[in-house]
């Protein structure tokens, strides 16, 4: 069924570069044919529609709209919206040098002269001249603040820019663009494309957490420490039975206390829901996360999902095993109590380095004690004295822990090389590709 509507949404894709090199042939495929001008002026006004497309499509891919989101994944798309930035750049760089050589070549003027006469003799040109430095200073930026492991912060507000840059970069389509002027057919559809997008991208990025934070007014209940760098923050709102999020699932949280409010960041949900609370816990990583421990109880909160397809909505199989490295056990602590519940047999390998990192040590004793149909493994890495299993989770230690893992929805949540080495040991042991689940969020 996922993949169907993956085929969907990749045909809907298609459906609108073929409408959008169908009214560009009509328009601009006459100049084929004639010289190598004419082709760079054809090719120029190609570049630019769908350097229009592709920036639509950074809004749609991160736009939060539970449809795609819940087919592909936020972390999938967060993957393809990284690489349509480049294309998009690509495209926003040819329209203008396409434009300015072909139309150079055509008059006898200089390329630079010409690039000139349309930014300051074409109807808002100039604004779209601008936009296109704002595009290629946040595609530089974020390449450097990634590189550079600079705050995620950072990364945020460079890309609060991208709006701006919309904006300017539309006026001279309408004004200015071949293309649209030819069709009015053609016009109305690219206007029609870009006020359905974006007005989703505002319903679904901005007006949901809002609606939400309303309708159910979240607050902190209570922090609760449960390792010496992990916290437990339990949040508490109106009608929580109607505010729906499966195990598995993750949200992003701006707590609205000093030092917090202007920052957003996305965590798992560490407990099945009771219609009355929520739970996500946390490891102190750095400044932001070190600082959650002094939320006080009645602080407001924003929340912005539930996201994520790490979730039993796709399992198949009745037998399951779950693999946690560290804190990556926050989701997998909410869908072992679920599948448990569900009847599935539960096999849970959850690797720390040593004892004293293990979060939910009793819940998850407990849980394994009370369910016949759930065991639980611990795994260290660092801990000679622990006299369970010792050393990383690996093929040897899968094969030999849990036999019939070819048998099995196999979920990996944890540290990125530990989840990319678990998923590389359970397919080599025999699990097919569609029963293994992850996610991978990266800037």
């Amino acid at each position: 069924m996922n993949k169907t509507k993956k085929l969907l949404w990749i045909g809907f894709l298609a459906l609108h570069l073929a409408i959008i090199g169908f009214y560009w042939w009509q328009g601009s495929g006459s100049l084929f044919g004639t010289d190598g001008n004419n082709v760079m002026i054809a090719l120029g006004r190609l570049t630019g529609l769908l350097a229009g497309l592709t920036v639509l499509l950074q809004f749609l891919f991160m736009g939060r709209m539970p449809l795609l989101e819940r087919t592909f994944g936020l972390d999938k798309l967060a993957k393809v919206h990284k690489l349509n930035g480049k294309l998009t750049l690509l495209f926003i760089l040819a329209h203008p040098l396409l434009l300015s050589l072909g139309y150079a070549g055509a008059s006898g003027v200089n390329v630079v002269d010409q690039y000139m006469s349309f930014v300051f003799d074409y109807e808002h040109v100039w604004m779209a001249a601008i936009a296109l430095w704002l595009f290629v200073f946040v595609v530089a930026s974020s390449i450097y603040i990634v590189r550079s492991r600079v705050k995620f912060e950072s990364w945020y507000f460079v890309h609060l820019i991208v709006y701006v840059a919309f904006f300017m970069s539309y006026f001279h389509q309408a004004e200015v663009g071949t293309d649209l002027i030819v069709s009015k057919v053609f016009a109305i559809y690219w206007i029609a494309l870009y006020t359905t997008v974006f007005g989703m991208h505002v319903v679904f990025r901005f007006g949901a957490p809002l609606y939400n934070f309303f309708r159910h007014g979240f607050v902190v209940d209570k922090v609760v420490r449960e390792t010496g760098s992990a916290v437990s923050i339990y949040i508490k709102g109106k009608a929580m039975d109607r505010f729906k999020v499966d195990p598995g699932q993750f949200m992003i949280f701006r707590f609205l206390a000093k030092g917090l409010w202007w920052q957003a960041h996305p965590f798992s949900l560490s407990m099945v829901p009771d219609g009355r609370q929520i739970r996500i816990t946390v490891k102190e990583v750095g400044d932001f996360t070190q600082m959650l421990k002094d939320l006080k109880p009645g602080t407001k909160i924003m929340i912005e999902g539930p996201y994520g397809v790490f979730t039993d909505f796709f399992g198949i199989a009745n037998r399951v095993l779950l693999v946690a490295g560290g804190i990556g056990i926050t989701p997998i602590r909410s869908l072992s109590e679920q599948l448990a519940k569900a009847g599935k047999n539960v096999e849970i390998l959850y690797g720390n380095r040593t004892r004293e990192d293990i979060v939910f040590w009793e819940e998850l004793n407990d849980l394994a004690a009370n369910m016949e149909n759930v065991r639980l493994t611990h795994v260290m890495s660092q801990d000679e004295s622990f006299e369970g299993e010792q050393g990383r989770i690996d093929a040897e230690k899968i094969e030999r822990l849990v036999p019939d893992v070819a048998q099995r929805e196999v979920y990996v949540c944890g540290p990125i090389p530990m989840m990319e080495a678990v998923v590389q040991a359970v397919k080599s042991l025999g699990v097919a590709p569609e029963q293994v689940h992850y996610e991978k969020f990266e800037l």
